[in-house]
C-alpha cells in the first residue's frame, strides 16, 4: 500500500491480519468464522485511514490504551476518518446518489438508526432537542427523511474530499488485499482505491 511517499509493506499488513486473526481464535472463533479476506481488507482500511491522517498532520489521537500496535491504528483511523467526514463540505446529492440513498434507507431500518444516530452526534443538540426530534420524527417521517438527505450531502462531500485525497496522495493497494471501496456507503458513493 502506497499513501504519499509512505510504503506500507505485504509483511505489514498481513502481520495485522494474523494479529487479528489470532485475536478472534483467542475469543472462542473458529477458523471456519474467521474471513481472511475481510480481515485483509479491514486491515488495509485501517492503515489507509491511520496514514493519510499522518499524511494530512491531523492531531493524533491518545493511544496509550492500545493492547497492539494495530489497535492503536484503528484507534488513529477511526478518529481521522470521524475528523474528515464532520470538516467535509457537504454537497447537493446527485438524482442517483439520491435514488441509491433512499432505496438503501428504505430497505435498511439498521441504516436508518446508524444515519440519525451519526447526525444527532454531529447536530450536538441538547437533551431537550433531541426530544423535540424525536417528538417530530414520530409525527412526521418526513422529518427521518430530511436528516436521511442532509447526512446524504454530507457524507457526498466526504466522499468527493476521499477521492482527492486518494489522487494527491497517489494512494494505491497491492491487488492482492482485493477490491477496497472506502466509501461512506458503498453502493451510494464510489471511493475506490487503486490497484498496483
Amino acid at each position: 500500500m502506497f499513501v504519499g511517499d509512505e510504503r506500507v509493506t505485504e509483511a505489514t499488513l498481513d502481520g495485522y491480519v494474523d494479529g487479528e486473526v489470532a485475536s478472534y481464535l483467542e475469543q472462542g472463533a473458529t477458523l471456519e468464522d474467521v474471513s481472511y479476506g475481510d480481515s485483509r481488507q479491514n486491515a488495509a482500511a485501517v492503515v489507509l485511514y491511520a496514514e493519510l491522517g499522518q499524511a494530512l498532520e491531523l492531531e493524533a489521537p491518545d493511544t496509550n490504551n492500545a493492547q497492539s500496535e494495530f489497535e492503536a491504528l484503528y484507534m488513529e483511523a477511526v478518529k481521522y476518518r470521524d475528523e474528515l467526514a464532520s470538516s467535509a463540505e457537504p454537497r447537493e446529492l446527485t438524482d442517483d446518489e439520491a435514488e441509491a440513498l433512499n432505496a438503501a434507507a428504505a430497505s435498511d431500518q439498521n441504516l436508518v438508526q446508524r444515519i440519525v444516530s451519526e447526525w444527532l452526534a454531529a447536530a450536538d443538540l441538547s437533551e431537550d432537542e433531541v426530544g423535540q426530534f424525536y417528538t417530530a420524527a414520530n409525527a412526521d417521517p418526513n422529518v427521518v427523511g430530511e436528516v436521511v438527505r442532509m447526512w446524504g450531502e454530507q457524507q457526498a462531500g466526504f466522499a468527493d474530499d476521499l477521492n482527492e485525497y486518494i489522487a494527491e496522495y497517489d494512494v494505491s493497494l497491492n491487488p492482492r488485499y482485493g477490491t477496497l471501496d472506502i466509501s461512506p456507503l458503498v453502493g451510494v458513493f464510489k471511493v475506490e482505491v487503486p490497484q498496483r
